[in-house]
């Protein structure tokens, strides 16, 4: 009986998250399945995001600095329960030249402010010691979302992590390429090339969900 009460509780919450006006498309991303697993509302929480992706290209009138996801929609959700949280991300209108081609994704630590990518900071990473220093990379200590463009023009990905972001501001950003799951020629692990477009995310708690 306990465990169906969690897992009723659960499912309220994440009802929550699918009837707020900013989470309208939320029941696309398979919350209800999610919710299965059980918790308590305390131990909740998420955040959503719906809309244009942000330009972080400095110079948007050069044909040639302008990146694939200009005018690109993307719709994202993050939901913890306990020790663990999942993401979902997907993105619409991508111009075509992008068909094709891989991308990477991260959770960022900072803002998503137009026209300038160092505002997002770093990778959210778990294991960062006093002086900032991630100590281990890898799709275990950080939110890696990396995708492939359709012959739609769209993505879609989810990563599911062994942990849960601190509440507050961060951030989605879409990088130039995949992201390196080790440290070779093409450059250092969990590095996928510049910052092209991102997304703000708020990540709240569910009992604090108005």
């Amino acid at each position: 009986m306990a465990r169906f009460r969690k897992t009723a509780i659960a499912a309220v919450a994440v009802s929550a998250v699918v009837l707020t006006p900013s989470a309208a498309y939320a029941r696309d991303f398979g919350l209800n399945d999610f919710a299965r697993q059980g918790s308590t509302m305390s131990s909740m929480s998420w955040g959503t995001y719906r809309g244009e992706l942000i330009d972080l290209s400095p110079n948007t009138t050069d044909v040639k600095t302008t990146d694939m996801f200009d005018g690109a929609r993307a719709t994202a959700v993050m939901i913890s329960m306990g020790e663990s949280s999942y993401f979902k991300l997907t993105i619409r209108r991508i111009d075509e030249g992008a068909i094709g081609k891989e991308y990477g994704a991260h959770l960022h630590d900072g803002k998503c402010v137009a026209g300038d990518g160092a505002a997002a900071g770093p990778h959210y990473n778990t294991t960062r010691d006093a002086n900032g220093v991630a100590t281990v990379i890898s799709d275990e200590t950080e939110v890696w979302l990396d995708f492939d463009v359709n012959s739609e023009g769209n993505a879609r990905t989810t990563a599911n992590v062994p942990f849960v972001p601190p509440l507050g501001e961060h951030s989605i950003v879409i990088h130039a390429s995949h992201t390196l799951h080790k440290t070779g020629p093409g450059g250092t692990v969990g590095t996928a090339g510049a910052r092209l477009a991102c997304l703000p995310l708020t990540i709240k708690s569910f009992s604090n969900a108005n």
